[in-house]
């Protein structure tokens, strides 16, 4: 027996336990109106009693018919005096009743192959009745993700172990409005990447683990909003921020919040050093934001190259091509100037606040390609000279044949040749051996000082950009 006045998730989880064990169960009091008191804050209770009281009368002549009554909340201290009338007996070791009230780092869950079982530690039982009680259904909720079968043992995983993403959401004027199937809420330093975020979530209906809080992006119901949800205020509340008033009037209704890893729908951004004012600012955000930056610097297949150590195609000695990213394919016209060994017209890093970050990405995806291509050889990724440099045929058209004033040299395209120039290239003197303009976001890495003589070929028509690092001087 087990009593029940609202349709809500606390009872459609606990009627899925029953299937699941093929109970026969008789709710009572579905669709009435509770008369009986506001137990959670005071005294209550006596409505249960009398239905409880009305059903058994059915059943008092069968003889060998077993009945439970799962409760909220049942305190029986008067029990000691109709213990030996009635045989009365506790279940003091948890053997079958397992109440989370005052024992709750006493149960533990226990994983088996094709269950999950709660085990009390201090009688080493197995209970197979779980009480939330009092003010422990956020205790309940967490076991409930797990037991009975709710998640099963690790190796029958299919889908990701790391991202973590968030479903469930809200808006008032989605509770009014009968035409909202859903509202989606995101706040503003959420980055989603996934662009099939609402369809999976639509389809998946709800996540996998029922949690107390969640925040910055969310999906709910129009339905629920417009019915659970409509009496209570979901976000404004005196001396409360609106996350947690949104968490707490959810949870007070009965309405189960989750969360979902099944698939990545994106990243939480740190907006506190978010520099606006900047024309790209991801570029900026190798150290708050490294996943957004990387978004911005790497292309797939370089990712595979620098993370998995693979050889980049190598086009004379010890020359070697890579790809970055056509996102890091941006140029400056405010400032110029230069210190090298051949001037050029340029732009240096540190003229834009740039070096430390730019040191970072040599030193987290340049170093390792270094590793590979030249063995024995472990960069420090230090470079005092980094800079944008420009060509033009009226300007500056070539460069002289020199030695660079580094162990190795990395030089990116950072516009298209043929369409925005024609020209241009690098030719390796010592091996007669000319690399042609790499395409936009490309770069080639070679030797500097001492082997690799080289010269930068002319521009004939438009202007060329190339990023350049003297890395190790």
């Amino acid at each position: 027996l087990f009593y029940n006045t609202v349709l809500n998730d606390g009872y459609l989880r606990f009627m899925r336990t029953i299937r699941q064990f093929n109970y026969t169960v008789q709710v009572l009091g579905l669709g009435e109106e509770w008369k009986g008191g506001d137990v959670a804050r005071t005294v209550g209770g006596g409505q249960k009693v009398r239905w409880l009281k009305k059903e058994l009368e059915k059943h008092k002549d069968k003889q060998n018919t077993v009945i439970m009554f799962v409760d909220r909340a049942t305190k029986m201290s008067f029990i000691s005096l109709f213990q030996r009338k009635f045989n009365i007996t506790l279940d003091h070791k948890s053997h079958i009743f397992q109440n989370l009230n005052g024992a709750i780092e006493e149960v533990v869950l226990k994983f088996e192959k094709s269950r999950v079982r709660a085990r009390n530690v201090a009688y080493d039982t197995l209970p197979v009745v779980i009480h939330g009680n009092g003010p422990t259904k956020l205790q309940l909720n967490y076991l409930g993700n797990y037991a009975p079968s709710a998640w099963t043992v690790l190796n029958e995983l299919t889908f990701p172990m790391i991202p973590l993403t968030v479903c469930l959401c809200f808006r008032e004027a989605c509770k009014k409005d009968v035409s909202c199937d859903y509202f989606f809420s995101i706040d503003a330093d959420v980055a989603l990447t996934n662009p099939d975020v609402l369809r999976i979530l639509i389809e998946e209906n709800k996540g996998l683990w029922n949690v107390p809080y969640i925040t910055q992006v969310y999906l709910i119901r129009g339905e629920t909003l417009r019915s659970r949800l409509a009496p209570v205020s979901l976000y404004q509340q005196e001396g409360m921020d609106p996350d947690m008033i949104f968490c707490k009037s959810v949870r007070e209704q009965g309405v189960f919040m989750f969360v979902s890893n099944r698939d990545e729908f994106g990243r939480l951004i740190s907006s506190t050093n978010y520099n606006i004012s900047r024309l790209h600012p991801d570029m900026w955000q190798i150290f708050d934001n490294p996943v957004v930056r990387d978004s911005h610097v790497k292309h797939t297949s370089a990712e595979t190259r620098m993370r998995a150590q693979t050889n980049p195609v190598c086009v004379c000695v010890s020359v070697c091509v890579l790809c970055v990213s056509e996102r890091v394919s941006e140029h400056d016209e405010r400032l110029s100037g230069g210190y090298e060994n051949v001037p050029t017209v340029d732009i240096h890093m540190n003229q834009i606040q740039y070096e430390k970050e730019w040191l970072k990405f040599l030193k987290d995806y340049i170093v390792p390609v270094t590793e590979k291509l030249y063995p024995g050889y472990y960069p420090k990724a230090q470079a005092v000279m980094n800079f944008v440099v420009r060509y033009r045929p009226d300007e500056q058209p070539s460069l002289r044949p020199h030695h660079d004033s580094s162990t190795f040299t990395i030089n990116i395209a950072l516009n298209r040749k043929n369409i925005d120039y024609e020209g241009g290239g690098c030719r390796f003197l010592r091996y007669d051996c000319t690399v042609e303009s790499p395409r936009k976001g490309w770069s080639f890495m070679h030797p500097g000082r001492l082997t690799h003589y080289h010269e930068g070929l002319p521009v004939t028509r438009g202007t060329r950009y190339i990023m350049v690092s003297f890395v190790d001087p």
